[in-house]
C-alpha cells in the first residue's frame, strides 16, 4: 500500500469499527449530553491545533498539490463524519435534540446516514433547514461544526499563497 492508501485504510477502519461498538451502546443509560459536548469541544480543538500546527508546516515544505488536497480532505472527512457521529449520539439518547427526522429510529446505522447528510450540509453552511437542532447540547454541537468549518476554509485560502509547487 501507498502512503496515502495506508492512513486512509485506518481511518475507515476505525470508523467502521466505531459504528458497531456505537449500534450496541445504550445511550440513554449515561449523561450521554454532557460526555458528547465534552468530547466534540476537546476534538474541536485538537482538531484546530494540529491544523494550525501540522499543516502550516506542511504548506511550507510540501511541493504536491495532491498531497495537501488528500491532507486537506482527510481533515474534512474526518470532521464530517466524526460530527455526523455526535449528532447520531446525541439523537439515540435524546430523540429530541433534533427537529426533522423524518421517521424516528432506534437504528444506529440509519440515523448516522442522515445525520451524515446533516453534517455535510452544516459544514458547507447551506444549512437547509430539513434537520435543525433543538437541544442546548446539539445546538452548541453544531456551533462547534460551524467554527471549524470557517476555521479550515479561512486557513486553506490564508495560506493558499504560501504553497511551494514544483510540477
Amino acid at each position: 500500500m501507498g502512503k496515502t492508501t495506508l492512513p486512509l485504510v485506518s481511518i475507515v477502519g476505525i470508523g467502521i469499527l466505531y459504528v458497531a461498538l456505537m449500534t450496541m451502546v445504550d445511550h440513554k443509560s449515561l449523561p450521554f449530553h454532557i460526555i458528547i459536548v465534552t468530547a466534540a469541544l476537546g476534538k474541536t480543538i485538537v482538531i484546530t491545533m494540529t491544523t494550525l500546527k501540522r499543516l502550516s508546516k506542511l504548506i511550507k515544505i510540501c511541493h504536491s498539490l495532491e498531497r495537501l488536497l488528500w491532507v486537506f480532505g482527510l481533515i474534512i472527512i474526518i470532521s464530517i463524519f466524526s460530527f455526523a457521529t455526535d449528532y447520531t449520539c446525541l439523537y439515540q439518547f435524546d430523540q429530541m435534540a433534533f427537529e426533522g427526522m423524518s421517521v424516528h429510529s432506534n437504528s444506529y446505522v440509519y440515523n448516522l446516514f442522515h445525520f451524515f447528510y446533516f453534517s455535510v450540509i452544516t459544514f458547507s453552511t447551506v444549512g437547509y433547514g430539513d434537520i435543525a437542532p433543538i437541544s442546548e447540547a446539539a445546538r452548541f454541537v453544531v456551533m462547534l461544526e460551524i467554527f471549524l468549518s470557517f476555521f479550515l476554509v479561512v486557513f486553506a485560502f490564508a495560506n493558499i499563497k504560501k504553497i511551494h509547487l514544483n510540477e
